[in-house]
């Protein structure tokens, strides 16, 4: 993968093919994790998403899309390991099948410029009037969390789960952090984020490489080299006691069960291709034995599966199920685990998971949204695996590697929602 220095403040992949018919730009500001600083970068988030100095309302920022053929703009926040990143997309119809597309293309970059670099504010300050409309905006959207069950639990868990205090806050932020904030101090971490952080830019579609490198030189990039390599992996420490929490809430009408296990490998060790295996084996698909013997046979829960999280090294469980059911659900996934543990599990499941493993890991050829996360993934990681070796590290994996990877699984924490009595 070929990469390009911007203003020397910018890493630059251009992704050409003639497969799509639309045009995706992606920009990505990422940093440490860092609790006091999170919820400030959310709300940057929303803020830039909704005006600039030039498009003063969401009126007007939504009339300049649709000026742009039917543009699709939009922000988010996310993290992997111990980076939180905040990314601004913009997909146009390719400018290829667009009488006028070179001026289209144009105005498409200095659209994305204008809500990126020149934000609606003054004297060092967000607007006050969009600033408390989105801080509401947030806050409204970090306390729906609680209406979620599974999300809650899921946060719950993260909560009692994570040694570092940055790893157990929602990628988001905190709603009482959110309330707290103000229009210079957002401002502030909005400068923090254009002069500091890591800055990766993936454009994929029908285009011409030079004419898109012109088009970047020209955005006021900030001169800079990230302070530290970020390191996207996060791995803690196994934990002697089990950290446990069980708690009660109104309005639910069924109980949901959580579970962090740790599975301590570094990050690029060839046993994470038997951990994959492993976990779609347990919980990961349809033909898990958490699906198959905890949901269908046994019908313990209404929903249940596994996640194994490569960037910190945890697989999580959690199930949605009647509450008289929580103890008979807990010890029956513990058999399910040992089952795989003791090499209880047939080649001709494992052969149809790695298929599909496979088959889902091949189709994303077919999404420019895909295809661009694997190459902001290799400019993060600072690692590239071809197509043909993840093929055959998956198809490579023994009935022994899998087994010796359901051995080093150790559980560290169990959150319990349930309705009160």
């Amino acid at each position: 993968m070929k990469k390009t220095i911007i203003n020397h403040g910018a890493n630059l992949v251009i992704l050409p093919t003639t497969q799509f018919k639309t045009l995706h730009i992606a920009v990505d500001f990422s940093t440490a994790v860092e609790p006091e600083n999170i919820s400030a970068r959310a709300l940057v988030s929303y803020l830039t998403a909704v005006s600039s100095a030039r498009y003063k309302t969401q009126q007007q920022v939504a009339q300049k899309t649709i000026d742009l053929y039917g543009a699709q703009y939009q922000t988010d926040v996310f993290r992997i390991g111990q980076t939180h990143h905040v990314r601004f997309t913009l997909q146009i119809p390719a400018p290829t099948y667009i009488v006028g597309g070179k001026q289209l293309l144009t105005e498409a970059f200095d659209f994305l410029s204008e809500m990126i670099f020149n934000p609606l504010a003054e004297n060092h300050a967000f607007d006050e009037q969009v600033f408390a409309n989105e801080q509401q905006s947030l806050m409204n959207e970090l306390a729906s969390v609680k209406d979620d069950k599974s999300r809650y639990a899921v946060a719950k868990l993260r909560e009692i789960t994570y040694d570092k205090s940055g790893m157990r806050v929602s990628a988001s932020g905190n709603e009482e952090t959110v309330a707290h904030l103000n229009p210079s101090g957002v401002y502030q971490a909005y400068q923090n984020m254009l002069n500091d952080d890591a800055m990766n830019i993936v454009v994929l579609g029908d285009i011409n490489q030079q004419q898109i490198i012109s088009l970047i030189e020209k955005w006021p990039i900030v001169p800079h080299q990230a302070k530290e390599e970020r390191e996207p992996f996060y791995r803690q420490a196994s934990r002697l006691h089990l950290s446990e929490l069980v708690e009660h809430k109104t309005s639910l009408n069924q109980a949901m069960l959580t579970m962090a296990y740790q599975l301590n490998i570094k990050p690029f060790d060839d046993q994470r291709f038997a951990v994959m295996v492993m976990n779609s084996l347990l919980g990961g698909t349809p033909l898990s034995k958490l699906f198959m013997n905890v949901r269908e046979k046994e019908s313990l829960a209404y929903s249940i599966y596994s996640r194994w999280q490569h960037d910190t090294g945890f697989l999580t469980i959690a199930a949605g199920l009647d509450t008289t059911k929580v103890h008979q659900t807990d010890t029956m996934i513990q058999e399910q685990i040992k089952a795989i543990q003791e090499g209880d599990f047939d080649n001709q499941t494992v052969d149809a998971i790695k298929m599909s493993l496979i088959s889902d890991y091949l189709s994303q050829r077919d999404s420019p949204a895909s295809q661009m996360e694997v190459a902001f993934s290799r400019l993060l990681t600072r690692r590239e695996t071809s197509e043909q070796e993840w093929i055959n590290r998956i198809q490579s994996v023994t009935a022994d590697d899998i087994q010796n990877a359901a051995q080093k699984i150790s559980l560290q924490s169990r959150y319990i929602l349930l309705p009160e009595v």
